[in-house]
């Protein structure tokens, strides 16, 4: 780990949320305030041309069109959905469907706002899961979004700085990590998974061990547990020596669903095994290595 510059601390050189989220009595909302100093037309445009549209989120096919479905290229994935609102110059409201079937709403208003526009942005979703990895990726958009309305570039973001940016959004927020992490290593790879749930750390580690199994590829798991304010934080990590990047994304789509299915226990449910959620994570992590 490098050291801090002299004269500054770990803690100023974390990234900062620059999004809120907030716990309504139907789900989550992710929300964004960006203040623009271009005219609310111009903002318009960026937000709702398929050629810009293409350089701050993905190629969106056909475009924007009300009541109209919609697909959605971005980062090797697909998303898809229907336009619900088109106000012109003013809301912009959609439904998102990613690969995983997950579902949000997702809403941009543009507001004329000190000489310039306010982009208003708000993420509705049923539940937390994807809420720290999502926070800091839509955070990124929002920044490139920002980018093209000044006509230029948006700068390409690092996997370690998106990954510090989910932890900040965990910790000031109190949302759980949900996507797992790789590290390369010179004779193979080591995965890590951090969840958090609302329960005594000993129900976790029972709730863990009936869902995971065998999860046996390498090494035998770590798994560590700790307390802290009546949340169980749990940490895995399994190194995993050679094996294919289609290896390596198939254990951590399992250990995935696992934590998944862990949670459900511990809610009381009773798992019920999704083969097609978990061929839909195996896509998800093998472009992600």
């Amino acid at each position: 780990m490098s050291e801090s510059p002299a004269g500054s601390s770990n803690s100023e050189s974390r990234p900062v949320p620059e999004g809120r989220i907030e716990k309504v009595s139907d789900g989550w909302v992710l929300a964004f305030d960006k203040q623009l100093d271009y005219p609310a037309a111009h903002i318009w445009d960026v937000l709702t041309n398929p050629q810009k549209v293409e350089n701050w989120l993905g190629q969106v096919s056909p475009g924007w069109e009300l009541g109209k479905a919609y697909t959605l290229e971005m980062d090797g994935s697909g998303v898809s959905g229907t336009v619900l609102q088109l106000s012109p110059r003013s809301n912009l409201q959609i439904t998102w469907d990613d690969q995983l079937g997950e579902e949000a709403v997702l809403d941009w208003q543009v507001l004329e706002s000190d000489g310039g526009a306010l982009l208003a942005f708000r993420a509705h979703t049923d539940t937390a899961d994807f809420l720290a990895e999502g926070s800091a990726g839509w955070q990124g958009i929002m920044a490139a979004f920002a980018a093209v309305a000044a006509g230029e570039s948006p700068s390409q973001e690092e996997s370690g700085s998106r990954e510090a940016l989910r932890d900040a959004y965990s910790r000031e927020f109190g949302v759980s990590p949900t996507m797992g992490t790789v590290r390369d290593a010179a004779d193979g790879r080591t995965l890590e998974f951090e969840r958090w749930y609302r329960a005594p750390a000993e129900d976790v580690g029972s709730a863990v061990e009936s869902s995971s199994g065998n999860l046996g590829m390498g090494q035998e798991a770590e798994i560590e547990i700790s307390e802290d304010g009546g949340v169980a934080k749990l940490h895995v990590r399994q190194y995993i020596p050679g094996g294919t990047p289609e290896d390596t994304a198939a254990l951590m789509a399992a250990w995935h669903l696992a934590l998944d299915s862990a949670a459900i226990r511990l809610q009381g449910g009773t798992p019920n095994p999704n083969s097609h959620r978990l061929r839909a994570l195996e896509a998800l992590y093998r472009t992600a290595l």
